[in-house]
């Protein structure tokens, strides 16, 4: 205990932590603030680290929804399933911001299922950062789409019933095939983007 608090004391000293009066110590705000604010930074100004993104997010969202599955309490699946009912009410009401929060949320439930405080506040910081990097532009994407929301719909809630089934195999695999469809839309967003830029750059010559 001596060393516990010693390490604790030294970590608030050095704004890494909080002390919370009556309810303990919690990593501390400004630290996710530089933690966060330095990943936006270098994916806003680097399109090339998408690919790494995406690799990190296959990798460590696989693995969440794995123990989720192996750990997850009757609460946890209601927490989840919160959530999935959060982006269908969203997308219902063509709420891009809402339905992306939502999705952040859906996230971080089975990161919480987990029950591993590291993964937790890995995903709490870091996975939001990765959420809000490529999700604007899936949002957009299936507001118009209908295929393609009634195909994150199907995804979304097959990895919940991998979870409650408690199939860590199936849970892992559904997640990392979420990661892929994520990718390819991602990829086919940005080639219709390009081509209607280009389309606009040629009438705006027809017109000169």
């Amino acid at each position: 205990r001596p060393s516990m608090r010693d390490a604790l004391r030294v970590l608030t000293t050095r704004n890494m932590l909080e002390k919370r009066q009556g309810d303990g110590y919690y990593v501390s705000d400004q630290l996710q603030r530089e933690f966060i604010g330095g990943w936006q930074d270098l994916l806003q100004n680097h399109d090339y680290l998408e690919s790494d993104v995406l690799d990190f997010r296959r990798s460590l969202e696989g693995t969440l929804a794995a123990l989720a599955a192996e750990r997850r309490t009757e609460t946890d699946l209601e927490r989840i399933e919160y959530w999935l009912q959060q982006v269908d009410t969203a997308v219902q009401h063509k709420s891009v911001k809402l339905q992306s929060q939502a999705d952040v949320n859906f996230h971080q439930a089975i990161a919480e299922a987990s029950h591993n405080v590291l993964f937790s506040q890995l995903s709490a910081s870091l996975l939001r950062i990765l959420h809000q990097h490529t999700q604007q532009n899936l949002a957009n994407m299936f507001s118009v789409d209908d295929d393609a929301k009634l195909s994150l719909r199907v995804q979304h809630w097959a990895i919940l019933e991998a979870i409650r089934a408690r199939d860590s195999h199936t849970a892992r695999q559904l997640a990392g095939g979420h990661i892929d469809y994520v990718e390819r839309s991602l990829a086919y967003y940005r080639q219709l983007q390009q081509r209607e830029e280009q389309a606009q750059q040629l009438a705006h010559k027809d017109m000169l």
